[in-house]
């Protein structure tokens, strides 16, 4: 990925190729913010819900980046209602919100500035091919970003909590 600090001068479409490409390299390489999170459990001990949140804050906003994508192609094609600048205004203030979330919840800087930067680039997007463009790479990186989340958490134990209680429970009872 480039420097987070270079992020600003990219354009929409530079931002959404960005994006595309460190969604690629996190298949293999593990995000800063992933170390940090993680590091921050072993400070606190309790941060489960954290890990919780922020996988919900990833699947959430890649559903919905993806879900207005599909609105803004079929509003550019005439086959439905929409104005590209609305959905787009959608998306920024939707990127405001969740920074806010990434950076409250997990103190995920890096996640932080990539959302606030994809939402000065919504809010200047009025062409259907950008904001599609750009609404994919956000989904791109989200999704990747969600599987790294998704594997520090113990689901193991968790199963084993809730299947085990269950099972013991079952056996008790009888």
């Amino acid at each position: 990925m480039a420097a987070i600090e270079s992020l600003d001068g990219l354009s929409a479409t530079e931002l959404a190729r960005e994006l595309r490409a460190c969604a690629g390299r996190m298949i293999a390489n593990e995000p800063e913010d992933i170390v940090r999170l993680r590091a921050r459990k072993l400070d606190t001990g309790r941060e489960f819900s954290v890990w919780e949140y922020t996988i919900g804050y990833c699947m959430n906003l890649s559903d919905v980046a993806s879900v207005l994508r599909d609105q803004a192609a079929c509003a550019a094609r005439g086959e439905e209602a929409g104005d590209v600048a609305t959905l787009a205004r959608t998306m920024e203030r939707l990127c405001i919100w969740y920074a806010g979330q990434f950076e409250t919840t997990g103190k995920m800087t890096d996640t932080e500035a990539i959302l606030t930067r994809c939402a000065a680039c919504f809010a200047g997007t009025d062409d259907a091919d950008v904001f599609c463009d750009l609404a994919r790479g956000l989904e791109r990186y989200l999704v990747q970003l969600m599987f790294w989340v998704d594997r520090q958490l113990p689901w193991s134990a968790v199963s084993d909590l809730v299947h085990g209680y269950r099972l013991r429970q079952a056996a008790s009872a009888e």
